[in-house]
């Protein structure tokens, strides 16, 4: 009984294995092709915000702006921000925030941006203010404290969560990256 059952199961076809999918990277150069005249002046201006306050060089500069704006991969931002051109007042208004809250200069470039560009994509207003506030309740921290600003250099993806799994009392919505049920 058992010699037929072999054969059977030798002569199936081994499966094909699902190589993992090859995403293409974003250089630069790649968003320069798509963009064009003012779009294209808007994206020169903040990286050379980027470069001259925070002391990134333009290729680190770039990838920053890739992830934090959408032109890389969608892990992040789930097509909330698709290719979207930043706003020179807008990245000035973020970055003088994270200043004001009490992170360095140094530690803004290599500790947030370095790990979690996508926190210079966060509106002001409804990201990082909510998720500032979020800390001082929770954590019980106050901006401008050498814990607060241990914990963002530590824990820098808190700036940008939008989601409570566990407060909420739902179960995982599978935006991990993005919930402070992970910090």
């Amino acid at each position: 009984a058992l010699a037929p059952r072999r054969a059977r199961l030798s002569k199936r076809r081994a499966r094909p294995t699902l190589a993992p999918p090859v995403r293409a990277v974003v250089t630069a150069e790649d968003v320069a092709a798509q963009l064009s005249g003012e779009d294209l002046g808007k994206w020169e201006s903040c990286r050379s915000i980027l470069v001259g306050e925070l002391g990134m060089d333009e290729d680190k500069a770039d990838k920053t702006m890739i992830r934090a704006f959408g032109w890389g991969g969608q892990t992040y931002w789930r097509n909330e921000k698709v290719e979207e051109v930043p706003e020179v007042e807008d990245v000035e208004a973020r970055i003088a925030y994270l200043l004001e809250i009490g992170i360095e200069q140094a530690d803004l470039a290599e500790k947030v941006l370095g790990k979690v560009p996508e926190v210079l994509g966060c509106d002001v207003e409804t990201r990082l203010k909510v998720n500032v506030a979020h800390i001082q309740k929770t954590c019980f921290m106050k901006p401008n404290t050498k814990n607060f600003r241990n914990y963002i250099n530590r824990v820098p993806q808190v700036l940008g969560n939008n989601l409570d799994c566990a407060a909420q009392g739902l179960n995982c919505a599978g935006e991990c990256n993005r919930c402070w049920a992970r910090c």
